[in-house]
């Protein structure tokens, strides 16, 4: 999966669609596309993580014997996805040229380039071990590369020095796809892995997915499954149609890893020891190890939230404090007072708009009509609070905001989970508002507002400036504490969820769709699909035993026993005798999980699943 997803949406393809020449564009492109060339993009290092900026890798421009100007590298780069299969490697660096050979200056600055991976000085091959997991996670080291400067640097002579540009304007798209693909597919298989399990797996005579404990935690699972994927589906069509969201990759990111690690740890406990257990039957285990390695890759989890969703939007989403930078810049007076009282004009005029809705919560803003009406009014309400909370948060920290690290977080969290309910709305309207699909939309609505909520009061709450400061932390929490937008999604709204999870057809397909799904019904998952179906079958014939065993036809045994008494006395036929056994046999089977000798055990030797024919 990585291996299709990088090129597509991370790297070298990317950014030489959008500044490579055309002669880089015809070679690479089809190479890249037909799987002929393997990229990777280097640009993590030691001492530069979350400080791109700090590279030290480095390049200087020379003249070759042959009076073409090429470049000598050296850089040590780690954590780089795909090195080690690599042929052609996308390559960050700063750029000297000492002679001034470009007539750009001695200093260029950061630069991209496509480095073929074999070039003589690279040493690659090497892995690092992201927690076992079977992930081409690198490091790659280049001593005195030479290569040309036009072919190689992005854009030829004229892309160098404006590498920086490059990764801010086309790497930010990739999170907006991998991560969130990889974490809804999580989502998926916990969701169908789960439904399928709780109904198998029987204590007391019952399901355990029909204890209330187990019924909640298969909500939040079957809940933000839907949540995931509509805003999977969004946030793709938004890169698809040619946009660049940094802010909103960058909120994906965050969110969909984060809940993905929330779904599959849930997984977990449901699943128990089948879940812990692992070998060839183990659906969960490699999947609940990995999950930290989304968590960190392409910019930690802890970074992106404190400082990248509302940090990168804050200026440049801001409709008047993008031109109010760029008057400054520019030392054009006359242009930032225009921008400062149109400033000062939507700021005034927000904050009455905003007072009006929260004191009506929201009924003054006009909405589409139907069961997403009242979801789409708190939205607007609580984005013209937002709004004023922001500039509160501009006008009262300035410059010192960025390092407000807390607060900055917890009104990144308050667009975050408006677009997502955004998303959610979205898509039940798309797909026809569905009646199935009503009670995961209003399931997912309803826990967008309780965390919009909670990050409000949150920002309320820590306003740490006298006088400001307690009038924001006295008052105006209590008002919105009691005038909430939201409080989370009911218990019976949760068990609908998960009774729902448990049934077959179009509504868990859909729930499900396009998530792998194995066609070997005698290992893994597909082992407990094949019970959860002839259990499923099974239920009526069930219903007719247990209506005999409460009007004391029958006496309660061990299941097969109980089984045969009941063909004996003619409650069920043979046929739904021998239904109920096989349904019982597969039952208990699925939820068996691997052992083995300790021999095998210690020398690795475990026994493989083997395709079985249909």
């Amino acid at each position: 999966g990585i291996t299709v997803m990088v090129p597509n949406s991370l790297g070298p393809a990317e950014l030489l669609q959008h500044y490579g020449t055309e002669k880089q564009r015809n070679h690479y492109l089809p190479r890249l596309a037909d799987g002929r060339e393997i990229p990777c993009f280097a640009l993590t290092e030691p001492t530069a993580g979350s400080d791109a900026g700090a590279i030290s890798a480095h390049g200087v421009v020379y003249k070759h014997e042959s009076g073409e100007l090429y470049m000598r590298l050296n850089f040590k780069k780690r954590y780089i996805t795909l090195a080690a299969i690599s042929t052609v490697m996308g390559l960050a660096f700063k750029l000297d040229d000492p002679d001034n050979l470009l007539g750009k200056g001695t200093s260029l600055g950061i630069t991209c380039a496509l480095i073929p991976s074999q070039a003589a000085g690279i040493r690659l091959g090497r892995r690092h071990d992201p927690l076992g997991c079977s992930f081409f996670n690198c490091p790659i080291n280049g001593v005195d590369v030479k290569v040309s400067l036009e072919d190689c640097v992005i854009g030829g002579a004229e892309g160098v020095g404006r590498g920086w540009g490059m990764l801010m304007n086309c790497l930010s798209a990739g999170r907006a796809i991998t991560l969130p693909a990889t974490s809804t597919g999580l989502s998926k298989l916990c969701t169908r892995t789960v439904g399928a399990y709780a109904r198998v797996r029987k204590q007391f005579g019952i399901s355990i997915g029909l204890f209330e404990g187990i019924d909640e935690v298969m909500a939040e699972i079957g809940g933000h499954n839907y949540l995931l994927d509509a805003t999977r589906i969004y946030t793709a069509g938004g890169v698809d149609n040619g946009q660049k969201p940094s802010v909103v990759s960058a909120l994906a990111k965050y969110h969909f890893t984060e809940i993905g690690r929330e779904s599959i740890n849930h997984a977990m406990d449901i699943c128990g020891g089948a879940g812990i257990s692992r070998g060839p039957n183990n659906i969960l285990a490699n999947a609940y190890t990995s999950v930290p390695i989304g968590i960190t890759v392409e910019g930690a989890n802890i970074l992106t939230r404190t400082m990248i969703v509302f940090g990168q939007g804050l200026i440049r989403c801001h409709p008047y404090a993008m031109a109010e930078v760029n008057a400054i810049e520019a030392k054009d007076y006359k242009a930032f007072d225009a921008a400062l009282w149109k400033h000062a004009g939507f700021a005034i005029r927000n904050k009455f708009r905003a007072i009006g809705l929260t004191m009506s919560r929201g009924w003054l803003a006009p909405v589409p009509s139907g069961p997403m009406a009242k979801y789409w009014r708190r939205i607007t309400w609580a984005s013209a609070v937002y709004s004023v909370l922001s500039e509160m948060a501009m006008g009262i920290y300035g410059g010192n905001l960025k390092r407000k690290e807390k607060m900055t977080g917890r009104l990144g969290d308050m667009v975050s989970w408006m677009y997502m309910a955004s998303c959610v709305i979205k898509r039940f309207e798309h797909e026809g508002r569905q009646k199935e699909h009503l009670p995961y939309a209003i399931w997912s609505l309803e826990r967008c507002m309780e965390n919009l909520q909670k990050a409000l009061e949150g920002v309320l709450q820590n306003f740490s400036i006298p006088i400001i400061g307690g009038l924001v932390n006295g008052p105006l929490k209590t008002f919105f504490r009691f005038n909430s937008l939201g409080t989370g999604p009911s218990d019976k709204l949760g068990t609908t969820i998960a009774k729902a999870m448990m049934l077959d057809g179009p509504t868990r397909d859909a729930m499900t769709a396009n998530m792998y799904l194995s066609t070997d019904r005698e290992f893994g998952l597909g082992r407990l699909e094949r019970a959860f179906e002839l259990d499923l079958q099974a239920d009526p014939i069930l219903k007719k035993i247990k209506k005999a065993l409460m009007e004391k036809k029958l006496i309660k045994q061990g299941p097969l026993a109980t089984i045969e008494e009941a063909m004996h006395h003619s409650i069920i036929t043979h046929e739904e005798a021998a239904q109920m056994k096989k349904a019982y046999h597969h039952c208990i089977e699925a939820i068996q999980v691997d052992e083995f000798e300790l021999d095998d055990y210690v020398n690795n030797r475990f026994p493989q699943a083997v395709p079985q024919e249909d």
